[in-house]
């Protein structure tokens, strides 16, 4: 039993210990950016015809891919445009750690992600890049952005300091 007289100062050291837990794993995640709290889109309108598969939450599903990853590119396999933003990708620039790619027609839960990703980006269509957890666009924006130089400087912007970018060397 512990006596009253160091009840009070051990409940403010294991409070401090906590902060410091919380402070210390949010740094060695090794991303310092914002992930985007998707708990208020959950049970929007366009989820509620999607009920059929019980307990599965796609606003879950997207949140652990914005925290896995910096970059996380929503796409279908067959689409040109994302066929055309993942090249643009792998073969024109480098990235550290690598983009996540999450093919919507191969996933069985795939209408529902998509679904989500509307009501958090207002975007239906794919590709659809999310950058430090913020929708960059499409495969238009990735074009022009690419085209005027701009690609890696705004994915440098949104993606935090520890994530790296550059142009891959023409050979």
């Amino acid at each position: 039993m512990i006596s009253r007289r160091f009840r009070r100062p051990l409940a403010i050291l294991a409070v401090a210990v906590v902060l410091c837990v919380i402070v210390i794993r949010r740094k060695s995640s090794g991303y310092d950016y914002e992930v985007p709290d998707l708990e208020r889109f959950k049970g929007s309108e366009s989820q509620s015809f999607s009920s059929s598969n019980q307990g599965y939450e796609p606003f879950d599903e997207i949140k652990a891919l914005l925290i896995q990853s910096p970059v996380v590119i929503f796409s279908k396999s067959y689409c040109p445009h994302s066929r055309f933003v993942k090249a643009l990708l792998s073969e024109q620039y480098k990235m550290v750690p690598p983009p996540i790619i999450r093919e919507l027609d191969l996933d069985p839960h795939g209408q529902e992600i998509q679904d989500a990703l509307f009501d958090i980006s207002g975007r239906r269509t794919v590709p659809n890049v999310f950058v430090g957890g913020k929708s960059l666009g499409g495969g238009d924006e990735m074009r022009l952005l690419h085209g005027q130089n701009q690609l890696a400087e705004a994915f440098k912007n949104n993606a935090g300091r520890r994530f790296k970018i550059s142009r891959a060397s023409k050979n």
